[in-house]
């Protein structure tokens, strides 16, 4: 199985000091997955925790991916002892190339555990560092996401068998 690990960290603008932004960094196997310039959307990312479905966990700092040239989000899936994620590699290429000779299709599975631990532990981080920034400028706290918003987010408790499952063959609507 591979391994997650998200760390939070909140950072200074260099033309603006009095301004802040924080910054989810996430990484799989020890190796960061994206470009400088793609960001972690913390909504999708919280997310994901919870249900299956394609994620724009990776995204532009507006809140657009196709920005950053990512097309298709993270495929999220649960099984009750993993989080299985199938997405593109690389997950962002300029719009205007072609995606390169070596691009193919990429899967991690984690353990459910260990995902919605570092899920929780960053969320928290984050939570904290936004209530303590005391500079007089503006705090970025993710994509489209107001201090408020990041305050509110919450990881859904895990505890009863409430959350979805990728359903298995047929289903009757």
């Amino acid at each position: 199985m591979s391994e997650i690990r998200i760390s939070v960290t909140l950072s200074l603008d260099e033309k603006h000091p009095e301004d802040g932004y924080i910054d989810f960094n996430l990484s799989v196997d020890g190796q960061y997955l994206h470009e400088v310039g793609v960001y972690i959307d913390p909504v999708n990312l919280v997310t994901s925790a919870s249900i299956f479905g394609e994620f724009f966990i990776y995204t532009c700092d507006c809140g657009n991916p196709a920005c950053q040239g990512i097309e298709e989000g993270v495929n999220v899936s649960h099984t009750p002892e993993t989080v299985v994620w199938r997405l593109k590699n690389p997950i962002s290429w300029p719009p205007d190339e072609s995606r390169p000779e070596w691009a193919h299709d990429a899967e991690f599975v984690f353990p459910k555990d260990m995902y919605l631990q570092q899920i929780s532990i960053a969320l928290d981080h984050a939570k904290r560092l936004a209530r303590g920034f005391n500079l007089s400028g503006k705090l970025w706290v993710g994509p489209d996401l107001t201090i408020e918003a990041l305050m509110a987010l919450e990881v859904p408790q895990q505890e009863s068998e409430f959350f979805a499952i990728e359903p298995e063959g047929r289903a009757v609507h």
